[in-house]
C-alpha cells in the first residue's frame, strides 16, 4: 500500500518541498542530543531505533591508533548492562531484536529493530551503553582479536588493498587516508591501546555529536517523554574538528598494485570531490553521477562493457554515496577487466581502459552541449526521484536515509531539500561539477594485476 501511495504521489506531481511522505518531528535536549521521530503507523508494532554517532574513522588523527571507531562498533555490543558480563546482549535478545551496526568515515551507526512494545526497555539499554559504556580490559582484548580476524578476512579481497593505496594517495594529510578498518600495523597493535580507545569513546560519544532516529509504529510525544529523562544526564563537551595537516596533494598520480594470486585485473580512476553541501546545485549534480556514469544506459558503461567489451563490470567502489561526506572525499570509478586480454595486450590494455574511463568523466564537462541534454536530464531526475521515494520501504530504511542526510544541516526537512536540489538542476550544473573536480591534478589512477613475484616467500 505504501509503495502504491508513493507512485501515486509521483504521478500526481507533488511539490518537491513535500515529497518525503512522513512527518519528521524533532526535539533537541539541553545537552545537544537530537531526537527525530518518524511516525509510520502502517508498519504495525514495528520499532526501528537508530543511533548515529558523528564520528567514524575520519576522526582518527593519530597514526598508530587507527581503527578505533570500528573497534567501538564491536565493543558497544559487549556493554556490561547493570554490571553483568553479557548483560546488554542478554537483555536485547529477550526482546527478539535484530541488532547490528556499521562504521564509515564520518559516522558509526547502530540500528536495532524490535517491537513497539519494547520502546521503554530498548531506550534504557541504548542510552546506557552510549552515555556510560561499561567494559573492562579483558573485553577490550577479546574484541581487538575479533577486529584483527575481520581485517584478515577482508584483506583477502584485492579491493581492500586498492582502497588502502588510493586513500593514502588522495589523503596523505587527513584521516580519510586510511580505511575504516585502520592500518594493518595498528590493528595488530590494538591490544596495547586500551587507554587511547577509552579516550576516543570519551571524546566522540557525546550527546552533541549524536542523533537518535526512532521510526515505525510510534507516537512522537511518547518517544520524547520516554527518551528525554534517560539521555538528559549525558554530559556534552566540545568535539574537536579534524583538519588536513598539510596541503592537498596535486598531480596526476598513477601506480600499479601487485597481487599474489591469479585474479581478474582492475583499473581504478579516482578524483577528489567537494564536501557535501546539502541543497546545493553541486550536491544535487553529484546525486546523479550514478545514472550519468555507471547505470546500464550510461555511455561509459555501454562503451566499456558492450561496445568494446573491455570490462566485465564497472561501478563506484564505495557505492553511490561514498563521496557524500562532511570533508572533501572522492569518487572512485572501478572496472574489473579480463585476465586473457591483459595477457594478450599487456599494459596497452590498461591504458585503453583508463583512457575510456577518463574520457567518460570528461564528457560530463560539456554535458549541456550534447544533443537532447535537457530532455535526458529530466528523465534522469524523474528516475532518481522515483527510485529514491520507492526505496523508502521500511522503518529501518527510512530512518537510515533520513539520518544520512540530516547530519549535514540538522534540518528535519533534509530529504525534501535533497530532492529539491536534484529537481532544480540545469544541464550546466552537471558541466560545472565535472569541470571543477574531474581535473588531472585532482586524480589518482591505480591498476592491479597478478605478479608471481608478489607471492609470499618469493
Amino acid at each position: 500500500m505504501k509503495t502504491l501511495s508513493l507512485i501515486l504521489a509521483l504521478c500526481s506531481g507533488w511539490a518537491s518541498a513535500g515529497a518525503f511522505p512522513y512527518p519528521v518531528k524533532k526535539k533537541t535536549l539541553p545537552n545537544g542530543l537530537d531526537i527525530l521521530v518518524i511516525e509510520m503507523p502502517e508498519f504495525k508494532d514495528v520499532l526501528s531505533y537508530n543511533t548515529m554517532v558523528l564520528a567514524g574513522s575520519g576522526k582518527e588523527e593519530q597514526r598508530g591508533a587507527t581503527g578505533l571507531a570500528h573497534l567501538f562498533e564491536h565493543i558497544l555490543f559487549t556493554h556490561r548492562f547493570k554490571g553483568k558480563d553479557g548483560g546488554y546482549n542478554d537483555a536485547i535478545n529477550r526482546m527478539g531484536a535484530d541488532n547490528n551496526a556499521w562504521t564509515w568515515f564520518d559516522i558509526t551507526y547502530y540500528h536495532p529493530l524490535t517491537f513497539t512494545s519494547n520502546l521503554a526497555g530498548l531506550a534504557l539499554l541504548e542510552s546506557s551503553r552510549f552515555k556510560a559504556l561499561s567494559i573492562n580490559e579483558k573485553i577490550f582484548q577479546t574484541e581487538t582479536g575479533a577486529v584483527l580476524g575481520e581485517y584478515r578476512k577482508v584483506a583477502s579481497n584485492p579491493s581492500m588493498k586498492m582502497e588502502e593505496r588510493v586513500y593514502d594517495l588522495l589523503y596523505p594529510n587527513h584521516p580519510y587516508g586510511h580505511t575504516t578498518m585502520g592500518y594493518y600495523d595498528d590493528v595488530i597493535d590494538m591490544p596495547k591501546h586500551y587507554e587511547a580507545a577509552k579516550k576516543f569513546y570519551d571524546t566522540y560519544y557525546r550527546p552533541n555529536g549524536v542523533v537518535v532516529v526512532v521510526a515505525g509504529d510510534v507516537k512522537a510525544e511518547e518517544v520524547f517523554k520516554t527518551l528525554g529523562p534517560l539521555y538528559s544526564d549525558w554530559k556534552a563537551q566540545p568535539i574537536p574538528p579534524v583538519k588536513e595537516k598539510g596541503p592537498e596533494p596535486s598531480g596526476d598520480r598513477r601506480e600499479r598494485v601487485a597481487w599474489d594470486s591469479d585474479i581478474a585485473p582492475q583499473a581504478w580512476v579516482a578524483y577528489r570531490m567537494p564536501a557535501f553541501k546539502l541543497g546545493s546545485p553541486e550536491a544535487g549534480a553529484a546525486e546523479l553521477l550514478d545514472e550519468l556514469l555507471i547505470s546500464p544506459a550510461a555511455p561509459l558503461q555501454k562503451k566499456l562493457r558492450y561496445e568494446k567489451q573491455t570490462a566485465s563490470g564497472i561501478g563506484f567502489d564505495e557505492g553511490t554515496n561514498g563521496f557524500e561526506s562532511a570533508e572533501p572525499r572522492a569518487i572512485i570509478v572501478s572496472a574489473e577487466l579480463f585476465k586473457e586480454k591483459l595477457a594478450a595486450k599487456g599494459d596497452a590494455y590498461f591504458d585503453d581502459a583508463i583512457k575510456d574511463i577518463e574520457d567518460g568523466l570528461d564528457a560530463l564537462k560539456s554535458f549541456s552541449k550534447s544533443p537532447g541534454a535537457a530532455d535526458l536530464l529530466k528523465v534522469i531526475q524523474s528516475k532518481y526521484r522515483y527510485d529514491f521515494l520507492s526505496g523508502l520501504s521500511s522503518p529501518r530504511n527510512v530512518a537510515n536515509v533520513m539520518a544520512q542526510y540530516y547530519r549535514f544541516n540538522r534540518d528535519p526537512q533534509a530529504l525534501d531539500q535533497l530532492l529539491d536540489s536534484v529537481q532544480k538542476l540545469k544541464p550546466e550544473d552537471i558541466d560545472r561539477l565535472a569541470q571543477n573536480y574531474f581535473r588531472p591534478e585532482n586524480r589518482v589512477v591505480l591498476t592491479l594485476a597478478f605478479e608471481p613475484s608478489a607471492k609470499k616467500g618469493k
